[in-house]
């Protein structure tokens, strides 16, 4: 009962060094890393360039270090949004020499899924690969995206695009 009846110092003093502590703590801080984060927009299928990267400070262990040995986005990368491994592939989508064109596509093709075009009146056959998808702009009603074909079909299947008279197979 000494304890309670006496004025309160010793709890004063417990209580501020408890205070102090934990200030003395929080100024330590935590490990910081540098993070890359996309300095410009980065379309899907594009190699990621030095200069389209900033490296920001954040605490070591809040995300996983994308493998940026060669890499090319593989999906639309905003501004300023950090660049996750799941944004990062190690290689080009498009096939050295193949054209990407501008197709209809529909909602279920995603970035590196093979596809097949087929033309209605000019009958021809070609495999693609899916570079890009529509943008996500509710202003937008357009429903292509970009397609990588072959160099001899990238013309007839960019005029059949526009005509509308281009079939689109998805690879399930």
């Amino acid at each position: 009962m000494f304890w309670l009846t006496q004025p309160p110092y010793i709890r004063w003093a417990v209580a501020a060094a408890i205070v102090v502590a934990a200030f003395l703590w929080d100024l330590r801080g935590s490990a910081q890393i540098l993070y890359p984060f996309a300095a410009t927009a980065i379309a899907a299928g594009t190699p990621i360039t030095d200069t389209q990267v900033a490296w920001r400070s954040i605490p070591e262990g809040a995300m996983e270090m994308p493998d940026l040995s060669n890499p090319v986005a593989s999906r639309d990368v905003a501004a300023g949004e950090p660049i996750v491994p799941s944004a990062v592939s190690g290689e080009s989508m498009v096939p050295d020499g193949w054209w990407s064109v501008p197709v209809p596509l529909p909602g279920s093709a995603l970035p590196g899924t093979r596809v097949r075009l087929m033309g209605i009146e000019t009958e021809f056959e070609t495999d693609g690969i899916v570079v890009s998808v529509a943008g996500e702009d509710l202003l937008s009603f357009s429903e292509s995206g970009l397609v990588a074909v072959p160099p001899a079909y990238a013309a007839v299947v960019a005029m059949a695009s526009k005509e509308g008279t281009l079939i689109v197979l998805v690879e399930p």
